[in-house]
């Protein structure tokens, strides 16, 4: 599942700039995935953030819940490094446990909450993806609060060519480059492995997870919070 690209220097390099010309309300969704993160466990606990390669969930988490620490894991070294050094820039180096992997190299917990944003439709939808929420919702104590974020195109259904080019659309109308925006919008349709949004549902009520509430939405995005 990792992808050649997050090894890239030059792409590493770029990423912060990318979330925010791609995601819609980028810097609100974490806001809001935060709020009610806290609003579960208040203004102390540790949160497993999957996917933590680049650093900037764990940077806007740890600048709005100054006592939280966490646990970060991603699969990509370079994007990893990335954080790191962006974690040590925002003076909380000291507040995050890290982890080279995946979900399956995680400490085993229990996490008051976790995180999983922009990564899931990474993950094939095999058996794997309901696996690796098994696996995050194993490492939860009860109760505690779980972020998804995923990218829901189904490029079966009707409607998949007008999602791909609204997310190009909005991604060119934001600033991005062009030629940046070509390359990401070929690798939704060849490395991707996204599904509906009803699938996403579906995955997290099987992975056993219960009160799935959905708090965010921008265009094909869709953010859940559900509790473990």
């Amino acid at each position: 599942m990792t992808q050649s690209h997050y090894e890239d220097p030059e792409f590493v390099r770029r990423y912060a700039q990318g979330p925010a010309a791609f995601v819609p309300a980028y810097v609100h969704m974490q806001r809001m995935a935060a709020q009610l993160m806290r609003e579960r466990i208040g203004d102390t606990g540790q949160v497993l953030v999957l996917g933590a390669g680049g650093g900037l969930e764990l940077e806007a988490f740890a600048k709005l819940s100054p006592q939280w620490t966490f646990v970060g894991v991603d699969p990509a070294k370079a994007m990893l490094t990335a954080a790191q050094e962006r974690m040590r820039a925002a003076g909380a180096s000291e507040r995050v446990d890290w982890h080279h992997g995946y979900i399956f190299d995680a400490p085993a917990g229990p996490f008051d909450a976790a995180t999983s944003l922009l990564t899931l439709h990474f993950v094939p939808d095999d058996g794997t993806k309901e696996c690796t929420l098994r696996e995050i919702h194993r490492r939860l104590k009860p109760g505690a609060p779980f972020m998804l974020v995923d990218l829901c195109i189904d490029l079966a259904a009707s409607d998949a060519a007008t999602a791909l080019n609204r997310y190009r659309e909005f991604a060119l109308e934001s600033g991005a480059q062009p030629e940046q925006v070509e390359t990401t919008c070929g690798r939704l349709v060849t490395v991707l492995q996204m599904v509906s949004a009803e699938r996403d549902e579906e995955l997290l009520g099987g992975a056993g997870f219960r009160q799935v509430e959905l708090f965010y939405a921008g265009l094909s995005w869709r953010g859940w919070r559900a509790v473990a």
